[in-house]
């Protein structure tokens, strides 16, 4: 009996998850377990992530592997981020070795630690092992306004925001259902009646962040149109990503996804691109912590550099999907937002609702994760700008500032959000 008929719902939803992603990314899509429920990281079969400095001591390492070990040699395609970053592509391998059977060897022919790495897949807000996408699939709901609802902000400078996800649902920005979203522009994920996984993820994002600030440029960059159900995006194409986002000049950047990584080691692509691209300009880059519970680093959120964010339900507690610890600075609003979304059918993907058909409707609709307590962060620190005329750093500052703590010291600071002060 295969394990998705067994155990509880979590495994079989995350055996589901990890199933139809490899599907729709032509099958390249491995993980470091034998059971999908049990998976800690996901990375492409073929491809090795190198810093440049590095590079000799990689090159030296698969000379000294044992005859057999690699059929070939690596091949170098891709030299990104200045160079600074190098992208390998593995030969056939024997014995059924892995990308992190590799590099477990190269490491213990003395390569550094860290110093190589699988190229993993980044997916929308991140989970494992348990989950790999946001906290709930998208629901109906009959109310007619946005949760939290729309704050008015007197007159202040307009900030430029980049929601770097799934794409852009276009009709949302001059649909008379979300008047928030007039002039938010961006990728078009190019729906149709039938809504693929994740479809209307940035569009419900860049809602979230138009409601807490109105006098805000919005532009949604899109990662994974037409691509990989449920969001995904390998890291050596998610820095190139980053990259377009910020010739839109933002000073805020909201990522609601990231990953687990081999052995946890910080991600290469992304500790590359913060030091290369984004240390210089003045910008914040807030991300989702993820949705499975845990206290283990997700990246970038884990980066003392980024805001991570976890999420609260509305009594204020922090919601029993939120992970916890490294990853999240701060908690905020993300069970039950209600906000823009495509009309159309969706057939649910993952147990136990796999097969259930949801009808959308008024444009909106409501979902929980991590995914969307991001961008109340986001909107409020670009509001923050706003208002001040501050930087990106000092905006965060002063947003994070208002935070309350709790008195377990594993869930540290909450952003409670008391619409009243707007």
């Amino acid at each position: 009996m295969g394990d998705w008929k067994i155990g509880s719902d979590k495994r079989r939803r995350t055996t589901d998850q990890l199933r139809d992603f490899r599907e729709a990314a032509g099958g390249q899509v491995e993980w470091d377990t034998e059971a999908p429920a049990d998976f800690t990281f996901v990375y492409h079969p073929d491809r090795v992530l190198v810093r440049s400095a590095d590079a000799d001591a990689f090159d030296r390492g698969i000379a000294q592997l044992d005859e057999g070990v690699l059929k070939g040699t690596p091949r170098r395609d891709a030299e990104l981020l200045d160079g600074e970053l190098l992208r390998y592509v593995l030969p056939e391998r024997g014995d059924r070795q892995t990308v992190p059977d590799i590099l477990d060897l190269l490491e213990e022919n003395g390569m550094r630690r860290g110093a190589a790495s699988p190229d993993h897949w980044v997916h929308v807000t991140p989970g494992g092992p348990g989950t790999m996408c946001p906290a709930v699939e998208p629901e109906e709901t009959g109310l007619k306004e946005p949760w939290p609802p729309e704050a008015p902000q007197g007159k202040g400078g307009e900030v430029g925001v980049v929601v770097v996800d799934t794409g852009w649902h276009p009709p949302a920005a001059t649909d008379p259902r979300t008047p928030w979203l007039k002039g938010v522009e961006g990728d078009d994920e190019l729906n149709g009646p039938d809504l693929r996984p994740y479809a209307g993820h940035g569009t419900f994002i860049a809602g979230v962040v138009r409601c807490v600030a109105p006098e805000t440029k919005v532009f949604v960059e899109g990662f994974a149109i037409g691509g990989v159900g449920g969001g995904g995006v390998l890291e050596s194409d998610l820095v190139l990503q980053l990259e377009e986002a910020l010739t839109h000049d933002p000073q805020v950047i909201n990522l609601s996804a990231g990953c687990r990584t081999r052995m946890d080691h910080p991600s290469i692509a992304l500790d590359t691109f913060y030091r290369t691209r984004l240390r210089k300009r003045d910008c914040v880059l807030v991300a989702a912590a993820g949705n499975d519970s845990w206290s283990a680093p997700f990246w970038p959120a884990a980066f003392e550099w980024c805001v991570g964010v976890g999420s609260l339900d509305r009594d204020g507690r922090v919601s029993d999907f939120s992970n916890f610890g490294v990853s999240a600075d701060v908690y905020a609003l993300g069970r039950n937002l209600v906000n823009a979304f495509p009309d159309g059918t969706f057939e649910c993907h993952e147990s136990p609702d796999k097969g259930d058909i949801r009808v959308f409707s008024t444009g909106l609709a409501r979902w929980s994760g991590t995914s969307f307590a991001a961008p109340l962060v986001a909107g409020m620190i670009a509001r923050e700008i706003s208002r001040t005329g501050s930087s990106a750093a000092e905006a965060r500052d002063a947003v994070l500032a208002t935070s309350t703590y709790d008195s377990d010291p594993m869930v540290g600071p909450h952003q409670e959000f008391d619409l009243s002060d707007y």
